[in-house]
């Protein structure tokens, strides 16, 4: 395991159509996958759904999922957020960011019509993915 002030390496996924999935993964010094979250936003309905977030044990209680979190609103300020099904931890984080950010991040909330099929689904068709990029200032 390598320490909070090791250098990290933030990769983004963008989607490939607007109200598509989001992806950011988060590398450690020695190229090890130490934490994920993955979103959608539709400008549309000015909403935001937050489908996964993990932190590897090693680096939870770090303010690595603070950070990744903040990024991710970025991209909707303002909007109207929902989670996917929360864990025990994600009960007690989710609240606390909430009054940090102002966003509700409501459990299990309705969906976007226009949110459409997953990136898995995207990579057997036709549609090209987006090319991938550093993420800084996260």
């Amino acid at each position: 395991m390598t320490t909070p002030t090791a250098l990290l390496r933030f990769v983004y996924h963008p989607p490939a159509r607007p109200a598509g999935l989001r992806e950011i993964y988060v590398y450690d010094s020695r190229d090890y996958d130490i934490a994920r979250v993955v979103w959608q936003v539709c400008d549309q309905c000015r909403y935001g759904s937050i489908n996964k977030i993990s932190i590897d044990e090693g680096w939870q209680r770090q303010g690595l999922g603070r950070r990744l979190i903040h990024r991710v609103l970025r991209d909707g300020p303002d909007y109207r957020w929902v989670t996917s099904s929360q864990s025990p931890e994600a009960k007690k984080f989710f609240p606390a960011m909430s009054i940090e950010t102002g966003a509700a991040f409501t459990e299990r909330g309705p969906s976007c019509s226009h949110s459409g099929p997953d990136r898995s689904t995207l990579t057997t068709g036709r549609t090209p993915l987006p090319r991938t990029v550093i993420e800084h200032n996260i």
